[in-house]
Parts: C-alpha cells; structure tokens; sequence
C-alpha cells in the first residue's frame, strides 16, 4: 500500500464540506446543491464496496477530487426543469442537456446518476484518434468518451453501501460499456486514464493493440483491435446518421478502388498508361531545369497566370517548385511499380478488404445492424476469455509469495466479468454460446485456488464444483465472507451463507461417502 493510501485511511478527507465550499462561490438553487451534496455521499457510501467488487478502478481520492474538480471549474450553471420538453415526452432516457462552451446543464426530474452522468459529459472532450484510422476516427472516440463516463457513473449506478446490482436498462449503451469494460481488463485502469485525458497527439489505439499483443499474443491482438473497430463503428452508426453518410461516401470510393484493383488486365493498362504520362512529365522537368532560358521563360509563363499575392518570387524559388513537382511524380511512379509487385498488391488488396468488412454494416437495417453487434460482441469476448486463460496461467511464473493474492483478486475480475451485460440485456455468465468457455475458466480458478490452499475442498474429485462455482454468481461484495453448510434432508443440499445471512440452497447429487467436510457446520469457501 503506497503512502498516500495510508495517509488517505488515518486522516481522510471531508469531501462533502470541500462540495460545500465549492458550492458558496456557486449561483445554483438548494435543489440543485442538495442534489450535488446527495451525489457525493452515495459516492463515498458505496465506494469500498465498489474497490472490492471491481479491482481496476481509480482510488477514491482521485474519483472524487476529479469530481470536485469538473464542478469547480466547468460547472457554471445547474438548472432543474418540471415542464419536459418535447424530446423528454418522447424518450424517458433523455433527461438532461449540456451546453460545454458555457458551461451549463438543465435537469428534467433529476436524480444523482443523471446529474453525475450530464457532469462528466460536460467533461467530454475529443478523444485524439490517429489519421490513419480514418474510418473509426470518430467511432472510437464517441465509444471512448461514452464508455468513460458509464465506468465513471457506476459506483452510483451499481453500488448503495450495503448491496452490489446492475439493471442492464440503466446503462446508457450496454455494447459501449461492454466494450470499455475489456479494454480496461487488457490495458489496465492507468493506460486508460491516459489515453481518454492525455492531450499528446499519440497513437494510442497503436500502441493498446501493441501491449495487448505484447500480453496475449500478436493474433489475439489483431483480432481484438479488428472486433473493437467494427462494434465502435456500428454502434456509432445507429445513431449517429451524419458520421453514417460520410462512412457511406467512404465506402463507395472503397468499392471502386477494389472494382479497379480486382481488374488486373485494366490496372496494368493504366499502371503502363500513367508510367508514359510520368516519364514525359519528368522529361520536360529535367529540360527546363537544365536550360536556363527555359527555365526563365517557365518563370514569366507562371508568373503571368498567377495572382498578386502568389508569384513566383525568383527563379531559384521556381526551381524549387519544379524539383518537388518531379520528386512527386518519382513517388507515383514507384507506387505504381511498387503495384507490379505480388506481395505488395496482395496486401493493398486485402487492406481494402478489410476496410470494406468494418463496412459491411452500412448496409443492413436498424434490426439486422442489432444482431451483427451481437454477434460480433460474442466472438469478442470469446477472445476475451482465451486472454483470461493466459492471465490465470501466468499465475505460475509469479513470486510464490504473491500468487495466493494474484489467483483471488483474478476470481474477483472474472466474477465481475460474467456480471458484464451484452446488447440484448443477457449477461456474459448466462449467454450461451460462452458457457463452454466460462465452465472452462471457473474450473482453472477452482482448481489453482485448490492446489495453493486459498478454497477449502467440500467433496471428493470434482463433485464440488456446483457449489465452489457459486463464487462467480453471487453478488456477494466480500467472497470471503461466503461460507457454506452441508444438510442431509431427502438428499443432500448445500446451504450457502454471507456470514449468517442465507443466500441460496443448492441440490447436489452426491452420497455421503463424497463428502469430505463435516455435515451441518459453516465452512468457508474462500480465504
């Protein structure tokens, strides 16, 4: 534990009196300062709760003095509306609007995750995406930006100080959320923080995909970046129909360009048209460049056709101009040699393939666009999981003093995990086209909790595994407060208890003779 931590535990800060101060030098209504203080006390209720469910979060100090801090200085005016307007009556999801160059949000029947929510939207800047990402520019950024502020928001969300839930219908987009949350699972919380508030022109999508495939492997990180790219692209197209037209435009220049590549004996026809057209371009360079009459007479031509503040102001100036004319014609021309070369056509060949895939949705209606991101989140998180898998086999390779902490807090991540939500409301632990896989993860966690003595064995073999597997489907805050009792009643059941409190009752299909624990007393699962 670091030193701010510790200082941050024996003398913690009064954030709710530092609101306050802030709040005096502020023009809004009680309503809206009690709204803001009511804010801030949830927060710090469930916040503890929120460290241990969910590991790779902010501290509590950073959450709320960022808080604190957008308040302060971006928050200029507050206002609560009864009268809804027109959008309001027609969709109850839209609650408030912020105008980011004054500063302001207006409320309609406001409550604290609507107002955090507007607050950090009126935080939202451009997320710098690099050029040579032209497609999913502002995709990814909208995605970054939104899946930002739904992380921000879910200690409130989630979280009331004595229980931990999530209503999928309370997440503003589930696929963005879904998709943020495995970004911070790869990259971890501190690559984020810098990639959504750094203002360094970086490319940062280059090098995510490269600590990814530094971490789990070259192909998983294409595909990862290649599944990212097309659910940023097609969630952004369902709304958002301006960047849709543009994308459209785009994909048709795409399509002939591919029309053109795919036409080979046409492509040599032009590649050998062009290469005359350049060589004649050069030659005449070169001929006016090595006579200095022409080169004079170059320079009157030129000058008389041009407008007064764009003349050519020497004729060293002319021959610069004319050395970057042909140096430009050089260049096309080794593109269009450079065309000649198999590889090398193959490779913008299926660079052009590609960029038409992360297309392909621009086509399909409303419903069918629903269903492609469906699909295209499954075979996402089944990536996903085969990077669990790694992250649990590296287990062995760790201090042995430190792999007891490592396996716990992995238990911790992937019970969060399961708790994700996809785009059709169904729960990554309940989807059935990944239960091959969550099986798999669940038993690799049992299994090495088992061999380093941190899960207590309850029967002989794997017949425990319907009651040790309960630790991913509890919403329990502290799983080392789980603990379970045996009882022979017809059969025997498995009683599952946080401290005393029962939470469910399980059948098992097992025989006395399995039992290795002793019937009728509290054992703890975890710890």
């Amino acid at each position: 534990m670091d030193t701010e931590k510790i200082l941050s535990k024996i003398t913690p800060k009064d954030y709710h009196n530092e609101l306050e101060i802030i709040l005096e030098d502020k023009d809004f209504s009680e309503d809206v300062k009690n709204l803001l203080l009511s804010c801030v006390y949830k927060i710090e209720a469930g916040y503890h709760d929120y460290e241990i469910v969910k590991k790779e979060v902010l501290s509590k100090k950073e959450y709320l003095e960022e808080i604190l801090s957008i308040i302060k200085k971006k928050c200029h005016h507050i206002e609560i509306r009864k009268e809804p307007i027109e959008d309001i009556q027609h969709n109850a999801k839209i609650r408030y609007e912020i105008d980011r160059m004054e500063g302001d949000i207006i409320l309609w029947h406001p409550n604290e995750k609507t107002l955090l929510y507007a607050i950090y939207e009126l935080d939202d800047n451009q997320i710098y995406v690099d050029e040579k990402y032209s497609i999913i520019r502002t995709s990814l950024s909208e995605l970054l930006n939104k899946g930002e502020n739904m992380n921000r928001l879910e200690v409130l969300r989630d979280f009331n100080g004595w229980n931990w839930n999530t209503d999928p219908d309370e997440l503003q987009n589930r696929t963005i959320n879904l998709v943020y949350q495995n970004l911070i699972f790869l990259l971890g919380i501190n690559f984020m923080e810098e990639w959504i508030h750094s203002e360094e022109v970086k490319d940062y999508f280059g090098l995510a995909r490269e600590k990814i495939q530094k971490k789990f492997g070259k192909q998983k990180g294409e595909n990862i970046s290649k599944q990212i790219s097309k659910l940023a692209l097609n969630v952004c197209i369902q709304t958002n129909f301006k960047q849709k037209e543009y994308l459209l435009e785009e994909k048709e220049e795409l399509e002939k360009e591919f029309a053109r590549l795919n036409n080979k004996r046409q492509l040599l026809e032009e590649i050998s048209k062009n290469k005359k057209k350049a060589f004649t371009q050069i030659k005449q360079l070169d001929t006016i460049l090595n006579d200095k009459k022409l080169l004079e007479q170059e320079y009157i031509k030129r000058n008389a056709e041009l407008p007064e503040y764009h003349k050519i102001f020497s004729l060293s100036h002319l021959t610069e101009i004319l050395t970057k004319q042909r140096k430009k014609i050089m260049q096309k021309m080794e593109e269009q040699n450079k065309m000649l070369e198999p590889a090398y056509y193959v490779e913008m060949k299926t660079k052009l393939e590609e960029k038409l895939e992360l297309l392909s949705g621009l086509d399909l209606t409303q419903e069918q666009l629903k269903e492609k991101i469906m699909v295209d989140s499954i075979a996402l998180e089944k990536i996903i999981m085969d990077c669990f898998k790694i992250k649990i086999d590296e287990i062995d390779q760790i201090e042995k003093t430190s792999k007891k902490e490592e396996l716990i807090k992995q238990i911790y991540e992937f019970r969060y995990y399961c708790f994700l939500y996809l785009e059709n409301g169904e729960c990554i632990g309940k989807t059935k086209e990944l239960q091959e896989k969550i099986t798999k993860l669940q038993k690799m966690l049992i299994q090495k909790a088992e061999e380093l003595k941190c899960m207590n064995k309850i029967t002989k073999q794997e017949k425990d595994f319907e009651i040790l597997r309960s630790l991913f489907d509890t919403r329990m805050i502290n799983l080392e407060n789980m603990v379970v009792k045996l009882q022979i009643k017809e059969t025997i059941e498995a009683y599952l208890y946080e401290t005393d409190i029962l939470e469910k009752k399980i059948p098992l299909s097992i025989s006395k003779e399995d039992v290795i624990i002793k019937l009728d007393k509290k054992i703890k699962l975890l710890g």
